[in-house]
């Protein structure tokens, strides 16, 4: 650990995931008794306010709600300018989506991203860390549903806003835009989500809908994205460790 001024600096040899980076960020506030714990990516973009917004409306909403695990922003996409939609799932995996643009109150949701989240600790410390066997991908999803089904819940803040981005880039086909990652990331994605299948508090509808989406994008990627090889190799990797429960 290196500290700069304010700031506490933890070096990794290696790559060992985003869940294991959180995990130690996590073990570090909770040595030092701190009750609120932010997450960002490495691209996250906000403004100056941000912070404070979120730490204000998380404590208006606990005071109501005691069992508040987690607060997110709305989020715009960076290239593009368009709002990113929440999704909420009810018992049995079917999904509603939220559009945040004209909304003005925090509303309930079931998932969202880890970026820009605040984390309440004492709802880490009952929940449990993130999950380091998902090493990446749905790493925030397994942790929401978790929450969820131990009586936690999870807000939105339309009126806070972060700058967002999903994959490296994009594909457009037809009236869609197609993320993409790189064949890396796409080995987690259909992996994870074959994992997701055999958690109880994951309804079963929206493991086997996030399975048959990775594989319809996994084909859109090696007929029409660049590194066709590459995503062939991930696809086999990730379907024959997935379905053999390989971490």
């Amino acid at each position: 650990m290196q500290t700069l001024d304010r700031a506490h600096l933890f070096l990794l040899e290696k790559n060992t995931g985003i869940a294991h980076a959180q995990n130690i960020g996590i073990e570090y506030a909770e040595k030092n008794n701190f009750t609120k714990i932010f997450f960002f990516d490495q691209d996250s973009t906000i403004d100056s306010s941000y912070l404070k917004k979120q730490t204000q409306t998380f404590s208006c909403i606990k005071a109501q709600q005691p069992n508040l695990a987690a607060l997110g922003p709305a989020f715009v996409d960076k290239q593009h300018g368009f709002h990113y939609k929440i999704v909420n799932i009810d018992r049995y995996g079917r999904r509603t989506k939220i559009d945040t643009q004209h909304l003005e109150k925090p509303f309930a949701a079931s998932l969202i991203i880890s970026s820009g989240s605040l984390v309440a600790a004492d709802a880490l410390r009952a929940i449990g860390p993130m999950d380091e066997r998902f090493f990446i991908d749905y790493v925030d999803t397994e942790w929401c549903l978790r929450a969820q089904a131990k009586g936690y819940s999870i807000y939105v803040n339309p009126q806070v806003q972060m700058l967002h981005s999903i994959g490296d880039n994009s594909l457009k086909l037809l009236k869609w835009r197609v993320p993409v990652h790189s064949a890396f990331r796409r080995y987690y994605r259909i992996r994870n989500a074959f994992f997701l299948l055999k958690m109880p508090h994951v309804p079963t509808l929206l493991a086997v809908r996030e399975i048959a989406f990775n594989l319809v994008h996994q084909m859109v990627l090696i007929l029409f994205g660049q590194n066709k090889m590459g995503y062939v190799s991930s696809l086999w990797r990730g379907l024959k460790d997935g379905l053999n429960g390989k971490y």
